[in-house]
């Protein structure tokens, strides 16, 4: 049984069930029956025999054995055909048998109170004697009330009764494993699940046909609840793999960069020694901090404080790195110099890096970025245009799509991704703003939302 599968023993212990229900039931309808119909039997017999002795009394107090004997047709009346009335004299010996129908058992000259049932011949019987004293006429009247038809009775109801149990058997089992496969079909489904998350590394999304309001309902939900978080951090984890491989880059390739300046300088000029020691450790220090923000952002744990971060200097800041990248880029800033965004400096920098270096890496002439900046009394309004190739118009709508490129071949020649505006979107977004882009074949721009910046 430890090797049987649960549909097998929940078959089988409902078909038990069902069948010892049944039969149970069956055996107290029987002995209920049978001791019903007996104590009927019993009735019968000792009607017929009171019968008997009231015709005897009702001849007068004076009555010979002639008289018992011209009287017999009448007497023959009042017995039916399953039972035989005899007359003894007081010394037991038999006068007069009527109907022949039943077997007597030896007699004893005593007068017995109650029907006794007895074997006689191959027949059951219930018999009884009573004593008369009728004048001229001592002697006894005894019964023999044949069961014969009785027990024909029980043993039919008994062979009715074993093939209706055989029948419910057969029935309990189709039951049983009908009731067992409908319970155990969501079961069934949530094996099946757990056994596709594990072939699919928990990368195919959970989704159960229906769900049942009882417990295994409750259970198949709860799974689903939980694989739908395992999903989230998993994807959380490669987003997380991913942005980061693609944000570390321009830092690393302006460490680089310094590091082949100081290689080939440095060691004889101490201010280029000195400046590119701290550009190198400046974009370190920006790298960790790059990596915590990104990695809270992956674990849906992104802070939102209001920080006062000057847009001007986040631009010259860019201006600085993106001149060691692409020397013949110009970057020019228009707007109010004193505009601040409620951002961390590093996440607005990451923002318009991003933007930044698509303009430079998509653009068949020299790069010219324009960054303007206006604010009303209620949200800060950041665009960034460029004079680059532009995107197609059928593709507006998806450049935002993690992994999407406009044109996979170029994006392919120029180290594209499809991650940098994937990830500026869901910054954006995470510091309650909003990003929108226009373009054309002259060049793209970007319109970024932020709300005003409070003190509060």
């Amino acid at each position: 049984m430890k090797n049987w599968t649960l549909q097998k023993k929940w078959t089988y212990a409902s078909a038990l069930s069902i069948f010892l229900s049944f039969l149970m039931m069956s055996a107290i309808l029987y002995f209920s029956l049978y001791n019903w119909m007996l104590m009927s039997e019993k009735r019968v017999a000792h009607n017929t025999l009171n019968e008997v002795v009231s015709f005897f009394e009702s001849q007068g107090p004076v009555i010979s054995v002639q008289d018992i004997q011209r009287n017999r047709t009448l007497i023959n009346q009042l017995v039916n055909q399953e039972q035989s009335i005899r007359v003894l004299n007081a010394d037991g010996i038999e006068l007069l048998r009527i109907n022949d129908a039943s077997p007597f058992s030896a007699f004893e000259p005593t007068s017995i109170k109650e029907f006794e049932k007895d074997k006689v011949e191959g027949q059951t019987i219930f018999h009884k004697s009573a004593e008369i004293d009728f004048g001229l006429f001592k002697g006894y009247i005894e019964i023999s009330h044949s069961l014969s038809n009785f027990e024909e009775l029980m043993r039919y109801i008994l062979l009715a009764i074993t093939l209706f149990s055989l029948i419910a058997l057969l029935l309990s089992a189709f039951i049983g494993y009908s009731l067992s496969a409908f319970m155990l079909r969501p079961i069934k489904e949530l094996r099946d699940e757990m056994q596709e998350a594990k072939r699919t590394r928990f990368s195919k999304e959970v989704n159960f046909e229906r769900l049942s309001k009882d417990e295994i309902g409750e259970l198949m939900k709860i799974y689903k609840e939980l694989m739908d978080e395992v999903n989230e951090t998993i994807t959380r984890q490669d987003e997380f793999i991913h942005n980061v491989s693609h944000e570390l880059r321009t830092p690393i390739q302006v460490v680089e960069g310094h590091l082949a300046l100081l290689n080939r300088w440095g060691k004889e000029q101490r201010d280029v020694l000195d400046e590119s020691l701290d550009i190198s450790l400046a974009e370190v220090q920006k790298m960790k901090v790059l990596i915590e923000e990104m990695l809270k952002l992956a674990k849906n744990e992104q802070t939102f404080e209001n920080t006062n971060t000057r847009l001007l200097n986040v631009v010259k800041e860019l201006e600085q790195q993106l001149e060691v990248l692409s020397p013949t880029s110009s970057i020019v800033y228009r707007g109010n110099e004193n505009i601040s965004v409620n951002i961390p400096s590093t996440t607005l920098e990451q923002i318009l890096r991003n933007l930044m270096e698509n303009a430079i890496k998509y653009n068949e002439n020299d790069p010219k970025i324009i960054i303007e900046a206006w604010e009303d009394t209620s949200k800060v309004v950041i665009t960034v245009s460029d004079n680059g190739i532009g995107i197609k118009k059928e593709s507006l709508s998806k450049i935002f799509d993690r992994f999407y490129t406009a044109d996979e071949a170029r994006s392919k020649n120029k180290g594209g991704s499809g991650l940098g505006l994937s990830i500026v979107q869901r910054l954006v977004v995470a510091y309650k703003g909003s990003i929108n882009v226009e373009s054309n074949q002259n060049g793209t721009k970007f319109s970024i939302y932020f709300p005003k910046f409070t003190s509060e």
